[in-house]
């Protein structure tokens, strides 16, 4: 059965979703309140934090941002919170990556390898998503959320990165999977980015298409802001294509074995 999918309504983050309620493929139920994704926290108001705190019992925060991102925004304090930097990428291969980035340097950088070729911005996308699942250091981070995961003792855990479509996309395909969530869920899910982030996306194409007075970069950008199909089927493509199924690249990348994954289950799953 797949569920929809709703976001928890924030004031300052419009990309934040409680996974609670999505059905495993044997009959189970993701808990509610215990299993949070989302994008930037920096502009979260105060209504916001006793929401998440109070109602949501948010108790860990995972941030897959980079130690620049982190300093440029730094998260908020929350009450009884515990704040662990889990960064996904290095900073030097981080790239289109931060979401909301519009300064001179992306701008260039887009301009430099996607102006004139209008379908390099997924292809652009698609390598990066490849590298997510492929880096060593990626996984070696992603498999610490794992283990983040595995250790919370009661409360929500929510992980962000910057609009929490990317490195929390993955991030969170990868969970599912591990839980046993269809792949079908995990796309709609995924998908959801577009319409939740929709406003911040047409505001920062808009600026650049004025600032450059090009509307084929404006396009271009508008596909690196948001998510794709492909993008997602290339993390699932990737993995099954180079360890035959997502449970042994969990096993042999992330040390997620069948005891862990058993754990895993038992602790976020009803």
């Amino acid at each position: 059965m797949i569920q929809e999918v709703r976001r928890i309504p924030l004031e300052g983050a419009h990309n934040t979703r409680d996974l609670g309620g999505y059905f495993t493929q044997d009959g189970h139920s993701i808990r509610p309140r215990r299993l949070i994704r989302s994008g930037n926290l920096h502009d979260l108001t105060e209504k916001d934090k006793k929401l998440l705190t109070e109602e949501y019992g948010l108790r860990t925060v995972v941030d897959f941002r980079t130690e620049a991102e982190r300093k440029e925004k730094p998260d908020p304090t929350l009450k009884g919170v515990t704040y662990i930097p889990n960064p996904i990428l290095k900073e030097s291969a981080l790239g289109i990556t931060r979401e909301e980035e519009t300064d001179n340097s992306i701008v260039d950088m887009v301009l430099h390898r996607l102006k004139g070729d209008g379908s390099a911005g997924i292809r652009y996308m698609e390598n990066m998503y490849e590298h997510l699942v492929t880096d060593d250091f990626s996984r070696k981070q992603y498999g610490r959320f794992f283990h983040i995961l595995l250790e919370q003792k009661e409360g929500a855990v929510l992980w962000h990165c910057t609009a929490g479509k990317d490195r929390v996309g993955t991030g969170t395909a990868l969970l599912l999977s591990a839980l046993g969530v269809a792949r079908e869920q995990i796309r709609k899910d995924y998908m959801k980015v577009n319409e939740f982030i929709s406003d911040n996306i047409e505001q920062m194409t808009q600026k650049i298409a004025a600032a450059t007075k090009d509307a084929g970069l404006a396009r271009q950008l508008r596909i690196l802001f948001s998510v794709h199909e492909s993008y997602l089927e290339t993390v699932f493509s990737t993995i099954e294509k180079g360890y035959g199924t997502v449970e042994r690249y969990l096993e042999e990348e992330l040390a997620m074995n069948t005891d862990a994954l058993e754990t895993l289950r038992e602790k976020y799953l009803q």
